[in-house]
């Protein structure tokens, strides 16, 4: 990956499209740098060559739109590619592939990478279609390692949802539409995600809206 001459200016207007999320959730791997542009919610391969707009001249195409420029990435991407290498170096993230000289180029399982990120607080954008690792230790589930995608599903729905749940205060759990409409997303069908949702809600907890 071509690393930029000049810092990235919080003032320049990023043209980067978002990622084809159908085509990437097909990969299992990719390079640090393509993972960390996926977080950011950027398409890896406009990237590849990334230059400064104000030294790339702009078209208008047949269409009448102005055509779309490789630019280099946002400072964002930059912190969080400092945060994987440092990850790497303290081996808390540790890459199929090693590249010591480049570490930007080291290859990467994207569910590794993405526990990682969870690990650390890193929000995920909409859409993002890999999911952490179960930690069993962690997480007590009684079903020891056996894992599917769906238990997977399962075991986010309750991190994302069920953790600050506080059963002194009622308010503090989700509703079965938030559950379910987030599972839906996560390419779970509507039936599956409401049983979903009706295996986390907490026992005894009330009907209706919260208050």
């Amino acid at each position: 990956m071509n690393t930029p001459n000049n810092p990235a200016d919080d003032s320049v207007l990023w043209t980067i499209p978002r990622p084809d999320w159908r085509q990437w959730e097909r990969k299992r791997k990719a390079k640090l740098w393509q993972a960390i542009a996926l977080l950011c919610e950027l398409e890896p391969s406009r990237l590849e060559s990334p230059r400064p707009l104000s030294t790339v001249p702009q078209s208008i195409s047949t269409t009448g739109k102005l055509d779309t420029v490789f630019t280099q990435p946002p400072p964002k991407f930059n912190s969080l590619l400092g945060l994987a290498k440092t990850g790497i170096g303290a081996g808390l993230l540790r890459p199929d592939k090693l590249d010591p000289e480049k570490l930007e180029e080291s290859e990467i399982d994207l569910t590794v990478f993405t526990s990682w990120a969870n690990t650390i607080g890193l929000v995920f954008p909409g859409g993002y279609p890999w999911q952490p690792e179960m930690n069993i230790q962690a997480t007590g589930w009684p079903w020891g390692r056996y894992e599917t995608n769906l238990l997977r599903k399962l075991a986010r729905a309750a991190d994302l949802f069920w953790k600050s749940y506080d059963p002194a205060d009622p308010s503090s759990a989700p509703t079965n539409k938030q559950v379910i409409e987030w599972l839906i997303g996560e390419k779970v069908a509507r039936r599956t995600a409401e049983v979903m949702a009706t295996i986390l809600r907490a026992d005894g907890l009330p009907t209706g809206p919260r208050k």
